[in-house]
């Protein structure tokens, strides 16, 4: 008669030792909504936004990139909205906000900090611009 409740209790254990290996069973602080701004060399906003990281697997992130651009930006940029793709090695990140284009995407590099993203900026065309600014990324709670 003992058999069958030690037999249980060795099944839910089992169970939930297996559940804290499962993909997504446990979140990254990383993911989460950011407010982003970014400025020229010259410290002039030039966008502002959100990039919301909703998924990590292994170091691959996916998420929504919003860019809004401001007056002070060069001509010819359209605002985006859409999804964006990077990958995070350690405290490390780069985004790609067009992932599916071969350009006209931007692209950030830049390091976690606490609640907060910081780095550079550039833009991806059949060259890869050198960094035109500085960014932050501030993780919404």
């Amino acid at each position: 008669m003992k058999l069958i409740p030690g037999l249980t209790l060795l099944i839910l254990v089992m169970g939930f030792a297996q559940c804290n290996r499962c993909p997504g069973s446990r979140q990254s602080p990383m993911l989460g909504l950011y407010e982003v701004a970014a400025h020229d060399t010259s410290g002039r906003l030039i966008f502002t936004g959100a990039i919301s990281l909703m998924a990590l697997e292994q170091n691959h992130v996916k998420g929504r990139c919003t860019i809004k651009w401001e007056k002070n930006a060069p001509d010819n940029f359209l605002d985006e909205d859409g999804d964006c793709e990077g990958l995070i090695e350690g405290q490390v990140i780069s985004i790609d906000s067009a992932p599916a284009l071969d350009d006209a995407g931007l692209l950030f590099e830049g390091q976690f900090n606490d609640d907060r993203i910081t780095g550079v900026w550039r833009v991806e065309s059949f060259a890869t611009s050198p960094p035109l600014g500085k960014f932050e990324a501030v993780k919404k709670k």
